[in-house]
């Protein structure tokens, strides 16, 4: 695994930053005093970490007075732009994903997506390469402005997977967990098989579909009789909805019910206790609801589940809500 620590020397020294930020995401937080020391030794510049979570790009932190943030760990998200001068540092991890397609060739349907989170994007051509050897057809989309790489999702959005449904069968996902390509199944309603860097183990997430769509189901059910609710926004830069979060307030005003926005920077489920609302509606991150919805006390959905409860949809029209480019203006 390589930090780029070389690059955010270079970046310190040619921008002549003195004091500089440093925000890693929490997978990466056991190696942030090591790499800031080596950050601070070669430039001579002071260094602060950043100790609250992070989520994403989505997610970029400030302080008052610094130069410059190095946010390790994570692409750029296009179509956002920084308070403060911001160098990312992306975490490319290698592995060889060849072996572990060749020895499962009879899952893999004749033509394919190819998606990846930004740590394993620059793995995609070579597993393009290897299933055309083997007649199969595999096919790297583009994404929105949000996205940074071709064939690269982010959890709240799958735009680079969407690119290219119509002319595939199946995806496949380079990475680790469930929590990208449970979007991408979600989001397109195709099988997805996921190569695991680590395990070198090829999953089919289907049953874990499922058990995501019985529990948003489930949660609509909780929320049909619901009159009294709360709109979430956040405060985060790259999830702030601001404009989606006014129209569901008056959605469900239009429909009489009590609906108040409050707008939170974490999200949990404790915040909401004061305000004893019967349901809520998140446009935050949308996985806020997937995710963390089943631990909360009230029923938790996207806006496009607040518009199925409300018979603005019907109940079998079920999408993946996403962030998409444009909708966090500055």
């Amino acid at each position: 695994m390589d930090l780029q620590l070389d690059r955010a020397i270079s970046e310190v020294l040619s921008r002549k930053a003195k004091l500089v930020g440093l925000q890693m995401p929490e997978g990466l937080k056991t190696k942030a005093r090591d790499f800031a020391n080596g950050l601070e030794v070669a430039t001579g510049c002071q260094v602060i970490i950043l100790g609250d979570p992070c989520y994403g790009a989505c997610d970029l932190r400030s302080l008052k007075g610094l130069d410059l943030l190095v946010h390790v760990g994570h692409a750029p998200i296009p179509d956002l732009r920084p308070s403060i001068p911001t160098v990312f540092l992306e975490v490319r991890m290698d592995f060889d994903p060849v072996d572990a397609l060749s020895m499962n060739m009879d899952k893999i349907k004749a033509n394919v997506g190819l998606v990846a989170t930004a740590q394993h994007v620059h793995l995609l051509p070579s597993v393009q390469s290897a299933l055309g050897s083997a007649g199969r057809t595999a096919l790297v989309g583009n994404g929105d402005s949000r996205i940074a790489l071709p064939g690269q999702v982010l959890g709240c959005n799958i735009t680079s997977a969407l690119s290219v449904m119509k002319e595939v069968e199946q995806y496949i996902f380079l990475g680790s967990g469930y929590f990208h390509p449970l979007a991408v199944s979600l989001g397109t309603g195709l099988p997805v098989l996921c190569i695991d860097p680590y395990r070198g183990a090829v999953d089919d997430i289907s049953e874990a579909r499922e058990k995501v769509i019985r529990q948003r189901y489930a949660a609509m059910a909780k929320a049909l009789d619901a009159k009294d609710w709360l709109v979430l926004l956040c405060d985060k830069p790259g999830q702030r909805r601001y404009e989606l979060a006014v129209r569901c307030r008056d959605v469900l005003r239009n429909k009489g019910m009590r609906a108040d926005i409050v707008q939170l920077n974490e999200v949990r489920a404790e915040a909401l206790l004061p305000y004893r609302a019967e349901a809520a509606v998140s446009t935050a991150c949308p996985r806020l609801a997937i995710d963390d919805g089943p631990h909360y006390p009230i029923p938790l959905l996207t806006p496009w589940e607040m518009e199925m409860v409300l018979g603005l949809r019907d109940m079998d029209e079920y999408r993946f809500d996403q962030i998409l480019s444009g909708e966090t203006p500055d």
